[in-house]
């Protein structure tokens, strides 16, 4: 079973403050809000993608040392056609403070990859959130809430899921 790989950057402001984009999926049936990110490319480690993907998509270039927070494995062939699933890797990115997202790809681009807008989402905010869309990963603001509660666990959770 191939599962697509890919890094996705919590760049988190002096806040505690989470910023996501909504992405919405081929035939406008589900909105996601997610941290930016995206497939591995070639023999890419999840570290080189991060750096790409920030720089694509929301222009961030200088962050420091990233941090792994979490290793999840969904093994479902229903979420992404042609895949067997997905694995994710997120990585915390601290930033001084909040900014308005700029990608070297653009945004015409971005858009033709689906995603549509850019906020900043507080631990709040996150957990009050109620409505149709929905957050990737789905228990996001826990695992955020936590996130910002108890600090980074010495080495990443791990999350496996399947149907």
């Amino acid at each position: 079973m191939r599962l697509r790989h890919s890094a996705r950057g919590l760049a988190v402001d002096d806040q505690s403050r989470l910023l996501l984009y909504r992405f919405i999926a081929p035939g406008g049936g589900l909105t996601v809000w997610c941290p930016p990110g995206g497939g591995l490319e070639g023999d890419e480690t999840p570290s080189e993608a991060l750096a790409r993907e920030l720089d694509e998509e929301i222009g961030l270039r200088d962050y420091g040392a990233a941090t792994h927070l979490w290793h999840e494995e969904i093994r479902d062939p229903a979420i992404l056609p042609g895949w067997g699933g997905a694995i994710n890797d997120y990585f915390l990115v601290p930033v001084a403070t909040a900014f308005e997202p700029c990608g070297s790809l653009g945004r015409e681009a971005l858009a033709a990859e689906l995603v549509e807008h850019f906020e900043w989402w507080s631990v709040d905010r996150l957990l009050s959130h109620s409505g149709r869309e929905v957050f990737g990963p789905r228990d996001l603001p826990d695992r955020f809430a936590r996130l910002v509660k108890d600090g980074p666990s010495s080495a990443p959770d791990r999350f496996v899921r399947s149907p």
